[in-house]
């Protein structure tokens, strides 16, 4: 197999960081530094230049600004958002919203204790692996790092505790359009094990086989694969982006948030709202968005940006971007200047 190395599914926090650092350089010398709040908006259309620069940054994107009304995506602008993408550690969201429609039904509870086992755990972004064999929090925490943190020991934890086949089964009611290219619904520790642990030739065998067998190949080769070992190889390319990866286009990613947000106004779901707004994502505007609420995704090759965002003006918007290059890492510093610009667009937005 080519030389790689390990590139463990990133939180995008600290990237988000790095870019509000360089964000206001970066804005001015691409011509795309934001309109002064307030500043009418050009004759031509306001996202034409967006639009053009997006496109460069990876042969397989797909883009959506969409407000959320009546449970439903209304789009203000979009860019191939019907594209099926990997969208690495976005595909949380899911788990999330498994997690919440189970609450709903009364198969579990936010207050529900949960105990770390050594066979659930991942590899990091995520600080839950230091925690020892036993130890007991409640599903809410676990739901906290996952979207906070994107931690991966916290989301496997709750995929096993909810059921692989129940979030496949459930992907439809959350929105998504192609819920086959998601089963089986793999672990982020099974990810981990095919791209920097297998041979190609076990990956290959995985590939060609029926649903079935793949569940077979997961529980009995994939699932026993020591992890945490050391020797294991490394990372340092686009690999399988294409195969075993988590897949939805920037419509399923806004239907899915449409969903949350639904939810999180409802009894019993006091702790969603909270969840989700974890995380800000990085320079948004405060005074133009009281609350934001992000959600990203990163492996090499893969790069995605998804906001949850309530305006001045207690309007709730999606904004998400997505990239697919399978040749080379994405770039993420022109990328998240792109996706602020959007923000900026969004916050004139009608």
């Amino acid at each position: 197999m080519p030389s790689r190395r390990r590139n463990l599914l990133a939180p995008v926090s600290a990237l988000a960081c790095r870019l509000a650092l360089g964000l206001v350089v970066l804005l001015v010398s691409s011509g795309l530094a934001p309109v002064a709040a307030g500043a009418a908006p050009p004759a031509s259309n306001p996202w034409s230049a967006f639009d053009a620069s997006f496109d460069t940054v990876a042969p397989r994107n797909g883009f959506l600004a969409a407000e959320l009304v009546d449970g439903a995506c209304r789009p203000v602008h979009g860019l191939h958002a019907e594209r099926t993408l990997a969208v690495a550690s976005v595909v949380k969201l899911w788990v999330l919203a498994e997690l919440v429609h189970q609450v709903d039904t009364g198969e579990a509870d936010w207050d529900e204790t949960y105990a770390i086992r050594e066979e659930h755990k991942s590899l990091p972004s995520g600080s839950m692996i230091a925690y020892p064999d036993g130890a007991e929090f409640p599903l809410s925490l676990y739901a906290e790092q996952m979207i906070r943190e994107s931690d991966n020991t916290a989301t496997d934890h709750l995929i096993h505790r909810l059921g692989r086949e129940r979030i496949e089964d459930d992907l439809s009611l959350f929105g998504h359009a192609s819920p086959h290219l998601n089963r089986p619904f793999l672990t982020t520790r099974e990810l981990f094990t095919f791209k920097i642990g297998m041979s190609e030739r076990q990956v290959a065998s995985y590939l060609a086989a029926s649903e079935d067998d793949r569940r077979t190949m997961l529980a009995e080769v994939v699932g026993p694969f020591p992890l945490l070992e050391t020797g294991w190889g490394t990372w340092n390319s686009p690999e399988l982006i294409e195969t075993v990866e988590w897949f939805a286009s920037p419509d399923d990613v806004c239907r899915v948030l449409a969903y949350l947000y639904e939810r999180s106004s409802e009894s019993g779901m006091r702790p969603l709202w909270g969840i989700l707004m974890q995380n800000r994502g990085g320079a948004i505007d405060p005074a133009r968005w009281p609350e934001a609420g992000f959600k990203g995704g990163f492996e090499a090759g893969v790069y995605n940006m998804t906001w949850l965002l309530r305006r001045g003006d207690d309007r709730i918007f999606v904004l998400t971007a997505g990239f697919n290059d399978p040749a080379r890492f994405v770039d993420q510093g022109w990328s998240g200047v792109l996706a602020l610009q959007a923000v900026d667009l969004l916050a004139q937005a009608k």
